[in-house]
């Protein structure tokens, strides 16, 4: 449910895509997974503005989502324990920081894409809920009658939509 948010970008309230220009959480030109393409991501997310279009929000992203096409490189980006030979390879800490998910149903879409998502203590910006609060599965057992066992019923009424788009921010790669 929450992945075919994020791969069917559907329209917010003011009527635009999740990922939009206008959101100004869509990278124009998509750029491969690295340092300076996740730098220009985190610059923007902390770029925007609360609901007056004046409050600079200083959103820092906490999740590199990528598909598992590029699921090494991102874990090759945050690593802890790799001393680059050259100093202009240097990764930041704070990209350091940034904990990986690699989740294949985004190779689906498109295999370059990737994503930063600020952690949800910051900002909402993709809420579930259950129906009528039923927090998980509902359960309902039978004893058989015309035969030795027991029936089981299971349903689970969940449901998700994007809420904000300022917490989320899509490079569509190269």
């Amino acid at each position: 449910v929450v992945w075919g948010i994020v791969t069917g970008n559907p329209a917010m309230a003011d009527n635009k895509a999740l990922f939009h220009a206008d959101h100004k959480n869509l990278e124009g030109t998509g750029a491969a997974l690295s340092v300076d393409a996740v730098g220009k991501g985190r610059t923007a997310m902390a770029k925007q503005t609360g609901l007056d279009k004046k409050t600079v929000l200083n959103i820092r992203p906490a999740f590199l989502i990528v598909p598992a096409a590029l699921e090494l490189k991102a874990e090759q980006m945050v690593a802890q324990n790799i001393v680059p030979a050259e100093t202009q390879n240097v990764v930041p800490q704070s990209i350091r920081t940034l904990s990986p998910i690699a989740e294949p149903r985004l190779d689906t879409v498109s295999d370059t894409a990737w994503y930063l998502a600020a952690s949800p203590n910051q900002i909402d910006t993709i809420e579930y809920a259950y129906l009528e609060g039923q927090q998980g599965a509902y359960i309902e057992t039978r004893n058989g009658f015309d035969v030795d066992g027991v029936e089981i019923k299971c349903r689970l009424d969940f449901g998700a939509k994007a809420i904000d788009w300022r917490g989320l921010y899509k490079n569509p790669g190269a």
